[in-house]
């Protein structure tokens, strides 16, 4: 017990002297005795992300886009976004956009432009025009896959595949000498077979400018189809809820069974 006592002195002593202290990196400690303990090694300072950096924001709303090309080079931003992969009914669209403007001062970004599922109809299709009437500022790409390709591959295959297709449709029309980067709205991008250095976000389509561009054309082009799949099976009531599960959708599976464009792997329409 003496030895314990007589060590447990000796260790007090020592924790007053800073150089009893390794360079471990901790920043400060405090002794039972509430000494300050302060090692000698630095931390060097954390780095925050682009992504924690765009959440603080600071009012522009080009703020990823400038700070990828002024900071690490990468021109132009390739924003991509999908709709309809929690559909029961019809095909997943991705759209991928791109602002082709080498000064970042120079380009007035379109007023209103948010995640798509924030906007009007009319809000959506005004924006949607402004970037399909400036090809020369816009370059754009969409890609889907019907619902029987979703039942064979499963939705996430085919939100990938149709990623990947829009992603590399709209890399081949860019300009020489760019070097694009890819900006995936989600928790999981796809496998590009291109030189592109891509990475997932999620909600990059409330937080990425030319993301939330192509969450507008992906959610613009799908609900111009589900106003044709009206016109073929109008007894499901399309153009009102785009093939999503509402209650009048289910109801009219329930009385007049699924329709060619539903999606039978998914659960509210296996067995029937």
């Amino acid at each position: 017990m003496w030895v314990r006592k007589r060590l447990f002195g000796v260790f007090l002593l020592l924790s007053h002297c800073k150089s009893f202290w390794p360079a471990t990196g901790l920043r400060r400690q405090q002794c039972r005795n509430n000494c300050d303990v302060v090692c000698h090694a630095k931390r060097r300072p954390k780095q925050t992300s682009f992504k924690k950096r765009a959440k603080q924001g600071d009012g522009d709303v080009m703020w990823v886009e400038k700070g990828l090309k002024n900071e690490r080079g990468f021109y132009p931003i390739l924003g991509s976004d999908e709709s309809g992969r929690g559909s029961v009914g019809g095909p997943v669209v991705a759209a991928t956009c791109a602002i082709l403007c080498e000064d970042w001062d120079e380009y007035t970004p379109i007023p209103g432009v948010r995640d798509s599922k924030e906007l009007s109809p009319d809000e959506r299709e005004e924006i949607y025009n402004q970037v399909i009437s400036q090809p020369g500022v816009y370059i754009w790409s969409i890609a889907e896959r019907s619902s029987s390709q979703i039942d064979e591959l499963n939705i996430l295959v085919a939100s990938m595949e149709c990623f990947k297709e829009s992603i590399e449709n709209v890399a081949a029309q860019l300009p020489e000498g760019t070097n694009p980067y890819s900006i995936v709205d989600g928790k999981k991008g796809p496998k590009l077979s291109i030189d592109v250095s891509s990475r997932p976000w999620v909600q990059a389509d409330k937080e990425v400018y030319t993301v939330s561009l192509a969450s507008i054309i992906a959610k613009v082009c799908r609900d111009r189809m589900a106003k044709e799949w009206h016109e073929q099976y109008p007894d499901y009531g399309f153009d009102v809820h785009k093939g999503y599960v509402t209650p009048e959708h289910v109801a009219a599976i329930h009385n007049y069974g699924p329709c060619p464009i539903h999606r039978m792997s998914f659960k509210t329409l296996k067995g029937r």
